[in-house]
């Protein structure tokens, strides 16, 4: 009867609860007091009190919580309901590590909740401590009881078959080896996580899992599948509106993507940050969305667009600079500031350039000289003893004579602290100096080698076939008898594929002279080997007396810049059809394949071969002008080292020649 009583009570306190919705926080609180002074069912009292400390967390009154909670349990510990106090425990652990940051606090109670969920075998609360105390741990930098009390709760949450906690401590268990960058545990337990967040149909734990393996696989610098699991993740947080987890994906997924796709994922970030407080998140986009508009700028060249770049990036690098707290983080203020002297320069207004340049200066010296500064800090602290001392000292005279002695000595030891500092900054400065000035030392030296190498090919490879075409048509203008019309045909077919030939050899010198640029990189992507073999197909398809074969058996896919590839494959090409004009039944195959773990493209004809010292150009830098093909060798060795490319040459005379293409 009395078992009936108290279920009924309980319903009684949940419908009040539920039909007071339109009332304010302080009313229901109150309601429910009212209750619990004409109650005395003791489980009843305990429900209800729990109730009132629910409402009172979930609306941010943490003070009022804690001294409902603290009454909870003692109430429930003078009438040994072992529940009510763990739950109660449980509660004030997380108030005081969440939002008081007391961990000796917060640690008394989490230790007694768990004593008595042993007790009472309710594990999901038990988890929740552990988990709990798991944070205290992290939060002291104690890795070692961090990483103990953790696995203990994933243990527990195991024995339980509880899906959805499985894949919460999962997840820490990632977050952990990530700090750790222990990136293979990170990214198992990560995958781990996925696997229960999905098996608890929780879209919650399942996004919040999609989000843990999209962060693991973009600190692996595995962009690949990061965007892959980042993407999911958008769009399950899009499908239920979380703009918790977007403001926290949108920073991340950008840092990793091009560009275009990256302003877009920034803005979308803005518009989401914008409906909160203004945070340090906040200022973090608006100062990287500044610096996409300013690379947006530099490469725009429609005059309009530019502008309108401009304004954009001005606007965010200055909005950010003026919120952020140049003392918290130095560096992205020196990497702002930096930007934005930039983005002066490039529209000569010098004066703004000077003055952003000269933050920039200030903030890299103040991060320099951090340590000085700690080192006059102690000094200080210490003169302040020192005064406090001497003040002692007029009253013990016959202490006098020792007290000076210490003075005088610590006197000395400071200024020689002081000399010492200074000489320390000043051999800095200078270092500093020099090594700027042999930088750019080391930059002329390797322009005036590109210049010369550049000159080289220039009067080696283009003259020649244009004095030839110049000769040919002045002979034609000023002595058109001397042809017949069989050697006229003749000669102006030849004419026109040494006309093809040099705007070939001029499109590769351009591709070359961009490779030499600073600014100018190459850009990778999965490219498809099929691809680059239907390319040389087609590129050679006039060829009718080299047979030309593709090999994949493995299907393979390489990560590179394709136009570079495609140029080095077809000069690779053209070079052993040159070499074969005499070779009978000429074959050329093409091959790719994983060697030692390797990506790997061949190219093996069946021609005469030769020595290595015909192929000089591909591994000397030093050699201008090449064998026959011109600079078709320079052309492949400057654009393979360009995309991290080693090449390997293997001859054997009279028997054709293999060249190797290694890839990374």
């Amino acid at each position: 009867m009395q078992r009936l009583k108290n279920i009924a009570l309980t319903l009684i306190v949940c419908f009040y609860t539920a039909i007071g919705i339109s009332q304010t926080v302080h009313q229901k609180i109150d309601s429910l007091k009212l209750i619990l002074i004409k109650e005395s069912n003791i489980d009843t009292i305990i429900n209800i009190k729990y109730n009132i400390a629910a409402l009172q967390m979930n609306n941010q009154l943490i003070n009022e919580a804690t001294t409902t909670l603290q009454n909870l349990l003692h109430y429930s510990t003078i009438n040994k309901r072992e529940i009510g106090a763990a739950k109660s425990s449980l509660l004030l652990g997380r108030i005081f590590v969440a939002y008081k940051h007391q961990n000796d606090s917060a640690s008394y109670y989490i230790d007694n909740a768990i004593k008595l969920l042993k007790k009472t075998n309710t594990n999901t609360e038990l988890i929740q401590a552990y988990m709990i105390k798991t944070r205290i741990y992290e939060s002291q930098s104690d890795f070692e009881n961090q990483l103990k009390s953790n696995l203990l709760a994933l243990e527990i949450a195991k024995n339980s078959k509880d899906n959805y906690q499985i894949a919460i401590c999962s997840n820490a268990l990632a977050s952990y080896f990530l700090t750790q960058e222990k990136y293979e545990e990170a990214l198992k337990y990560a995958k781990y996580g996925l696997k229960y967040g999905l098996l608890s149909k929780n879209n919650d734990r399942i996004i919040k899992s999609h989000l843990m393996l999209a962060q693991t696989y973009n600190a692996m610098s595995d962009t690949v599948n990061a965007s892959i699991y980042f993407e999911k993740t958008y769009h399950f947080a899009k499908e239920i509106n979380n703009k918790y987890i977007l403001a926290a994906l949108l920073p991340d997924w950008a840092n990793i993507s091009e560009n275009r796709k990256a302003l877009e994922m920034r803005l979308e970030a803005e518009e989401i940050l914008n409906t909160s407080e203004t945070g340090a998140n906040q200022t973090h986009n608006k100062g990287l969305l500044g610096i996409l508009y300013f690379n947006m700028f530099k490469n725009e060249m429609n005059p309009v667009q530019k502008r309108e770049f401009f304004d954009k990036a001005e606007l965010y690098l200055t909005q950010s600079i003026k919120n952020i707290n140049d003392q918290e983080d130095i560096a992205y203020s020196i990497s702002l500031n930096t930007a934005l002297a930039e983005l002066y320069f490039t529209k000569k207004d010098f004066e703004k350039a000077y003055i952003y340049l000269g933050k920039s200066t200030k903030l890299n010296d103040s991060l320099n000289s951090q340590e000085i500064k700690n080192r006059l800090a102690k000094v200080e602290s210490q003169k302040e003893i020192d005064l406090r001392d001497k003040e002692i000292e007029v009253n013990q005279l016959k202490l006098q004579t020792q007290r000076k002695q210490q003075l005088f000595l610590i006197g000395g030891l400071t200024l020689l602290a002081i000399i010492g500092g200074l000489l320390f900054y000043q051999n800095r400065t200078r270092k500093k100096t020099n090594n700027i000035l042999l930088n750019l030392n080391k930059e002329l030296d390797e322009s005036n080698k590109v210049k010369a190498r550049f000159f080289g090919i220039l009067n080696h490879d283009l003259r020649s076939p244009v004095s030839n075409l110049i000769h040919f048509l002045h002979l034609k203008s000023e002595s058109p008898e001397l042809f017949s019309e069989e050697n006229r045909a003749r000669l102006e077919l030849k004419t026109i594929s040494a006309a093809e030939n040099l705007l070939v050899s001029m499109e590769d010198i351009l591709l070359w002279s961009k490779g030499q640029m600073e600014n100018f990189k190459p850009q990778f992507k999965n490219v498809t080997i099929d691809e680059l073999f239907m390319d040389i197909s087609k590129h050679f398809s006039s060829e009718d007396k080299v047979k030309i074969r593709y090999e994949n058996p493995e299907s393979l896919n390489f990560q590179t810049d394709e136009n570079y590839l495609k140029t080095i494959m077809r000069n690779l090409t053209g070079n052993a059809i040159k070499a074969m004009v005499d070779t009978k039944d000429p074959l050329i195959v093409w091959n790719a394949k994983e060697e030692n773990g390797k990506s790997q493209l061949s190219i093996t004809d069946n021609g005469p071969g030769g020595s290595v010292e015909k192929f000089r150009a591909l591994y000397d830098d030093t050699e201008v002008v090449g064998i026959k093909t011109g600079l078709g060798l320079h052309l492949i060795r400057d654009l393979a080292k360009a995309i991290h490319c080693e090449i390997e040459i293997i001859i054997e005379e009279n028997k054709g020649t293999t060249i190797i293409l290694n890839f990374d």
